[in-house]
């Protein structure tokens, strides 16, 4: 997918500065406002802010006797660089100045995903844990990173599968009716795309993708009260390029031609962060197994 370019590339300036940090701020303005208001929404009814006196929490990354296998860290660097690229985006297309829109845009995402962390503060279920925090510091340097050297964005992706039913054991089926895909139903995907190298771009590998992913079963309350055991497990495996295969400019019939509207554009950006089920293939190894 192309990204926007900046709406005046005469008038850039050759280094980042205090003035365009507000500027950017502006041109934002109302994506901020409406992400502050979806993780309002979502910590009080989802995450319980507000129900208990500020405490800290230690909980560790991925051991055994963690949590949540280190889903939750995944999902916290997740979560910041998909907002950061997001806040990007928007100031590459709405700012007078876009350079250093990445640099922002990565700020913008730690300073809300801090905040958050600071109201989980006030969450008994969550509480404020410093290992949050860096995850955080790890997803917008992720996102900063990709958006700052040439061409990585266009062979790298990052995205996150919800699957579903039939890539589970037995009774975890279900979201639990939350907002957002319980950690038992995550699988993270890091996804090189064959479209991104110009030697690949006038072949049939233009459509294919390498992906390398992890996921955590067995340490959340529905898997522990069937029995299930405590399994971290890598993946590699091949896939689909959606955006490849719907949008490119190949010689397979899309809707290329109308990769400029709306709801291209919105379908677009969502390939870019989402895995849609059943278009790739996957061998797992996994790397421990706890029986319960």
């Amino acid at each position: 997918m192309e990204q926007p370019e900046p709406r005046d590339a005469s008038t850039l300036s050759p280094s980042y500065s205090v003035g365009q940090l507000g500027d950017h701020l502006w041109s934002v303005r109302w994506e901020l406002a409406a992400v502050g208001g979806a993780l309002a929404v979502i910590g009080l009814a989802d995450w319980g802010w507000g129900d208990s006196n500020f405490r800290f929490i230690e909980e560790g990354w991925f051991a055994k006797n963690t949590r949540h296998g280190g889903m939750d860290k995944i999902g916290h660097a997740f979560s910041t660089f998909v907002i950061a690229d997001l806040l990007t985006d928007r100031i590459r297309a709405s700012a007078a100045n876009s350079t250093g829109a990445q640099i922002t845009g990565s700020l913008l995402a730690f300073g809300i995903m801090g905040l958050a962390e600071t109201l989980d503060g006030f969450a008994g279920k969550h509480r404020f844990s410093r290992e949050d925090i860096a995850a955080n510091a790890v997803g917008a340097a992720f996102s900063m990173i990709r958006n700052t050297v040439p061409g990585m964005r266009e062979k790298l992706d990052w995205r996150l599968l919800y699957t579903p039913a039939s890539y589970e054991k037995y009774g975890i089926t279900t979201s639990d009716g939350g907002f957002l895909p319980p950690y038992e139903r995550q699988r993270y995907v890091m996804a090189l795309k064959g479209s991104g190298f110009a030697p690949l771009k006038s072949t049939p590998l233009r459509y294919a993708e390498l992906h390398v992913g992890f996921d955590a079963r067995g340490f959340e309350n529905k898997e522990r009260a069937l029995r299930y055991p405590i399994e971290r497990t890598f993946y590699v495996g091949v896939g689909l390029n959606l955006n490849e295969v719907l949008f490119g400019a190949g010689n397979l019939p899309n809707f290329s031609k109308q990769k400029d509207t709306l709801p291209a554009r919105v379908a677009q950006k969502a390939f870019e962060y989402i895995q849609v089920p059943y278009t790739a293939t996957y061998g797992g190894k996994r790397f421990s197994t706890i029986r319960r």
